[in-house]
């Protein structure tokens, strides 16, 4: 898929090559948040990265435009179909709440997910940063409790779809042993009260994590509303952005 296709906003760094993140903001895949998307990459820009805010397919029963979209994007920029000087080998994605979900489906991407055409699958990033991200789109969680956040997956799914659909589509049942396909690195951060999507979401997510003994580095902070973005305005969270620095640093992936 080119490049020309895609609809994307590119905030350069610098003009030299440089890791490249891929920003994918949320809006419950009804509409795309704007504080999630130029100002986040405007920080990415002052640590020295490049970025690219992915205005994806929104709205109801939109599947599966939003991957598809998410995977030109990766395609283009590891392809180097892009204006910016990508630096290929560290490619990653951040994304928010139902942004985050499509940023997990692209850490956990294969080729057969279901209704995706398999020809457009791009592999997967090089790291994923996931802010309080919807993880499940199944009615129930975890077997038996009750998934208090469905918008996201009404939305993208339309109301009637099958659970095994819903199911497939969940990144908590999609993570891999790294002896079979190896995930990115990953970094997860979210609230502990978020009333919109629950701490239960990205949880489930680091259960499976750990179950499957995926290594990731993730935050619950105590307090804070759901789509803080940056969270300039609550100093107690917005330390998730010196954690996601020092995570980044620690893999290479900026200048010293």
């Amino acid at each position: 898929m080119a490049a020309m296709s895609l609809e994307w906003t590119l905030h350069p760094a610098g003009d030299a090559p440089a890791p490249t993140i891929l920003v994918i903001p949320g809006g419950a895949y009804q509409r795309i948040a704007e504080h999630e998307g130029e100002p986040v990459a405007q920080w990415l820009n002052d640590l020295g990265l490049h970025a690219a805010v992915l205005h994806y397919a929104v709205g109801y029963h939109v599947w599966p435009r939003p991957l598809h979209d998410a995977r030109a994007a990766l395609r283009a920029l590891r392809d180097g179909d892009s204006t910016l000087p990508v630096d290929r080998r560290r490619v990653g994605v951040l994304g928010f709440s139902a942004g985050g979900h499509l940023a997990a489906l692209l850490a956990t991407d294969s080729r057969d997910v279901p209704g995706a055409d398999p020809l457009t699958f791009a592999g997967r990033p090089d790291a994923a940063l996931l802010a309080y991200p919807v993880t499940d789109l199944r009615e129930t969680m975890l077997g038996r409790l009750p998934n208090l956040h469905t918008a996201s997956a009404d939305n993208l799914l339309g109301e009637d779809a099958p659970e095994e659909v819903r199911a497939a589509l969940s990144v908590a049942t999609r993570v891999t042993p790294p002896e079979e396909e190896e995930l990115p690195d990953l970094f997860v951060w979210t609230t502990s009260d978020d009333a919109n999507v629950p701490a239960l979401h990205p949880l489930t997510l680091m259960t499976s994590l750990a179950v499957a003994g995926v290594p990731f580095e993730a935050h619950v902070f105590r307090s804070g509303r759901h789509g803080l973005g940056l969270a300039d305005e609550d100093p107690a969270v917005a330390q998730w952005t010196n954690l996601a620095e020092h995570w980044l640093a620690d893999r290479g992936w900026l200048r010293d």
